[in-house]
């Protein structure tokens, strides 16, 4: 018996069958977008998550990012949101930009973000930035004082 020298062809193999190749979607860029709250508004950073929710065709989790406020479920029925996968999470400025840094990285959620205090430049761009690479629309609200 006679062994035979097989070249390896380094190019992709042909299908088997006749159907045009499956080709996959890309991932739906994400966003930012930022809003800016007087702390006597009438407006409140949770009548955002309408909005979010109207962006959310891929089943994502609606996530509210804020320091020392509560979920009202009855206001979430109210706007079509008691099916929704909504979460709060408190939020402090000491842990804020590795906590979004950490939910953006999953890919899974929309945001709203009432960040602490001023957010700089470069901390603006990564979140844009992360925002685009998941997917994700994120609203970063700023609450600013009233002279």
């Amino acid at each position: 018996m006679r062994q035979l020298s097989l070249p390896v062809d380094r190019q992709p193999a042909l299908p088997f069958t006749n159907a045009a190749p499956v080709e996959t979607r890309p991932r739906p860029s994400g966003s930012l977008t930022e809003v800016i709250v007087s702390d006597d508004s009438t407006i409140q950073p949770l009548q955002l998550l309408p909005m979010l929710a109207h962006c959310n065709s891929s089943d994502r989790w609606l996530m509210w990012l804020s320091p020392n406020r509560t979920l009202n479920k009855q206001w979430l029925a109210s706007m079509n949101l008691d099916k929704a996968p909504v979460v709060h999470i408190d939020l402090c400025a000491d842990t804020q930009k590795v906590l979004c840094q950490r939910i953006l990285a999953s890919g899974n959620s929309h945001l709203i973000i009432e960040w602490q205090g001023n957010i700089k430049q470069h901390q603006r761009r990564q979140l844009r930035e992360l925002a685009r690479q998941s997917g994700s629309h994120v609203v970063l609200v700023q609450i600013r004082q009233n002279p």
